[in-house]
């Protein structure tokens, strides 16, 4: 299986599952516009943005729990994805923290390096930019070759470390993964580029247009969510296979 049957695969359960999952889209993607709009009115509370960022991560994982369940038991409750939600929302909390904490921890160095290299450089913005590459070539080596850690955690339970490196095996040397996240970004930029051209075609307010970009998210990221999955189940299982493969040799 290639990327590209991966991603007809992909609109086949999001043409399945459209009606229930466009609910939980909706649900995530209106809880970020609330923290935005609580921040815009001055109340900086820690709590309550806190609060609202959980709300949000919860209803992502609660997408992905449905979007698991579904490909594994073709079941399609929303009770039974709420369930299995509440059991593995603080594992995936602990391994996206830790995820975090692992891709600020790879930036250190890179600034580090990269301040190094341009202290010599009379233009603040040039140097700037040079140690701002140098950082994100190390973070971006930690997002992706750690991208499936929540993953492992949330259909396996593996603890939050040793999720971090199950998603390094998987993705090092995967050329199906690469590919087809270089798909997904194509995909990704187009979108990005539609939004902006409507933004400046169309003669209308701020408010209207956050309006579009809200609805075409909560279109659009189910699908994402649903080909990363796929990407992962596939690839997770061409991992194993070769593994059981070595171990019978």
């Amino acid at each position: 299986m290639n990327s590209v049957d991966i991603f007809k695969q992909s609109l086949n359960f999001y043409g399945r599952l459209f009606n229930k999952i466009f609910w939980l889209s909706v649900a995530s993607s209106i809880t970020p516009l609330l923290m935005v709009a609580y921040v815009g009115s001055g109340q900086t509370n820690i709590l309550g943005m806190l609060f609202v960022g959980a709300i949000s991560m919860f209803f992502s994982i609660y997408m992905l729990a449905f979007i698991h369940q579904f490909s594994k038991d073709q079941d399609d409750s929303l009770a039974q994805a709420f369930k299995l939600t509440l059991s593995k929302f603080f594992p995936v909390v602990v391994t996206s923290i830790v995820f975090g904490i692992a891709t600020v921890l790879a930036i250190i160095p890179g600034a580090i390096v990269g301040g190094i290299l341009s202290a010599g450089l009379e233009d603040e913005q040039l140097k700037i930019g040079l140690a701002t590459i140098f950082a994100l070539i190390p973070m971006s080596f930690v997002l992706y070759r750690c991208f499936f850690s929540v993953y492992f955690t949330l259909t396996d339970g593996t603890p939050a470390i040793e999720a971090l490196k199950i998603s390094n095996q998987l993705t090092k040397k995967n050329k199906l993964i690469f590919r087809a996240l270089m798909l997904l970004s194509v995909v990704m930029l187009a979108y990005v580029v539609v939004l902006l051209i409507v933004g400046q075609m169309i003669a209308v307010g701020t408010l209207a247009i956050a309006i579009l970009e809200f609805a075409l998210q909560v279109i659009i990221m189910p699908f994402f969510t649903i080909f990363i999955y796929r990407l992962y189940e596939v690839s997770k299982a061409e991992m194993e296979a070769n593994l059981n493969k070595q171990d019978s040799e």
